[in-house]
C-alpha cells in the first residue's frame, strides 16, 4: 500500500505553487482562499515542514516546497496524460468526408448551409475543397451534363438574372448597356455564354456582349457588380444574399436557365454509405428549397 498525503491536499499545493496565490488557486479549484490554506497546513504538517514562506507580500516555496513542486507538476502531467489516452480510446472517432466544389458554389451556396449540414450530420466532420487533383468519393461539379463514370445526379440548374449596384435603379437597361461595360465569367478559358443567351432571351442586340471585363469565377463577377464596376448576367442561386440586403438589383424582369448547372457526383464503390446517402438526401433537400431547385437527373 502507497504511503501518500491527501491527494486533495497535493493538489491544491501544486495549483497553489503554479499560481504563486492562494487567492488564484482558490478561483481555479472554484474553492475559498481559507480551504486552499487549511489544505496546505495539512500537507506541511504530514511532511513535516514548511512549503511556502508567507508574509505581507504573498508567498514563496521554500526549498522543500520548490522540490515538491517540481516532482508534483511531472507527476500531475504524467496522470494527465493517461487519463486523456483512456478517455480518447473511449471516444469514437469522428468520420471524416471530404467534398470537392467549384469555389463559387462553396463560398456563396454550401457555406451559408453549413450550419444546417453540420446539424443534419452531426457525427461528420467535413473538408469543403475547391482543388480535385485528387479523387473523392463525393464531388460537386459544375458542368452541363452528366458523367457516365459515378453516379452523376443534377442538383439545380442555372438561373441567370442581370444585375448591377443599387445606385442603378431606375435606369434604362439599354442605356446603361451603351454606358457600362459587361462583365464575363470564363470557362476552360473561354467565356461562358451567359450575356449571349439573356441577350437573345431579352430581345437585345448581342453585340452589347462583345467588350467587357472577364473574370475567372462567377464570385469575382458578382463582387465587381456589387461594387459598381459594371454589369453580370449571373446565376440568382449565388446572389440570393446580395438581393435580400440591396447589394445587387435585377435590373430586369428576364430570365433564362441553364445550360449549365451543378451536379451531384458519387463514386460507385462509395455510393451505399451511410454518410454519402445522408450528405446527398441534405443536398436534395437544400437544393429542393430555392426555386428552380432540385431536379433528379441521373447517369
Amino acid at each position: 500500500m502507497r504511503r501518500l498525503p491527501s491527494l486533495t491536499a497535493l493538489r491544491f499545493f501544486e495549483e497553489s505553487a503554479r499560481h504563486m496565490s492562494f487567492n488564484k488557486s482558490a478561483l481555479a479549484l472554484c474553492v475559498t482562499p481559507g480551504a486552499v490554506s487549511r489544505q496546505i497546513r495539512l500537507l506541511e504538517d504530514a511532511l513535516g515542514t514548511a512549503l511556502f514562506y508567507r508574509d505581507h507580500t504573498g508567498i514563496r516555496l521554500t526549498r522543500q516546497g520548490q522540490a515538491l513542486h517540481a516532482s508534483l507538476a511531472e507527476a500531475f502531467d504524467v496522470i494527465e496524460q493517461a487519463t486523456r489516452i483512456v478517455i480518447q480510446r473511449q471516444t469514437p472517432r469522428r468520420k471524416r468526408l471530404t467534398v470537392i466544389t467549384p469555389p463559387t458554389f462553396a463560398t456563396r451556396w454550401l457555406s451559408p448551409r453549413l450550419g444546417s449540414l453540420l446539424q443534419a450530420l452531426p457525427g461528420i466532420d467535413f473538408s469543403i475543397l475547391t482543388d480535385n487533383t485528387e479523387p473523392q468519393p463525393c464531388s460537386i461539379r459544375f458542368g452541363h451534363q452528366p458523367q457516365h463514370h459515378c453516379r452523376s445526379e443534377l442538383l439545380f440548374i442555372e438561373q441567370h438574372v442581370l444585375v448591377g449596384g443599387m445606385k442603378l435603379r431606375g435606369q434604362q437597361v439599354e442605356t446603361l448597356l451603351q454606358q457600362l461595360p459587361t462583365l464575363h465569367v470564363l470557362h476552360g478559358k473561354k467565356r461562358l455564354s451567359l450575356w449571349p443567351d439573356w441577350l437573345d432571351a431579352a430581345g437585345l442586340p448581342l453585340a452589347y456582349a462583345d467588350n467587357g471585363i472577364e473574370f475567372s469565377t462567377l464570385d469575382q463577377a458578382i463582387h465587381a457588380a456589387c461594387a459598381g464596376m459594371g454589369l453580370a448576367v449571373v446565376d440568382r442561386n449565388m446572389i440570393s444574399h446580395e438581393l435580400r440586403a440591396g447589394a445587387l438589383l435585377q435590373l430586369a424582369p428576364t430570365e433564362c436557365h441553364g445550360p449549365y448547372g451543378y451536379w451531384l457526383e458519387i463514386q460507385a464503390a462509395h455510393e451505399h454509405e451511410a454518410e454519402i446517402s445522408a450528405l446527398s438526401a441534405w443536398l436534395r433537400n437544400a437544393a429542393a428549397a430555392q426555386p428552380g431547385g432540385y431536379q433528379l437527373v441521373l447517369a
